[in-house]
């Protein structure tokens, strides 16, 4: 039982280290697509990127 439980908080914190350096997006990064200017735009900070996707980064320079 001690090993099942050892494995399981072993697990638990891998996948937030994984999931905490996988992106670098704050809880403050909102995109929302502008399709009309073919762009991603941050309502937060107001950063734009032109992408096809969501962006993964965060691209406020005060951070």
């Amino acid at each position: 039982m001690p090993i099942l439980l050892l494995t399981l908080l072993f697990g638990t914190l891998a996948y937030l280290l994984w999931k905490r350096t996988a992106t670098t997006l704050t809880r403050n990064c909102r995109w929302r697509e502008d399709r009309a200017a073919g762009e991603w735009a941050c309502s937060y900070c107001n950063a734009r990127l032109k992408a096809d996707r969501s962006p993964t980064t965060c691209e406020n320079p005060d951070r």
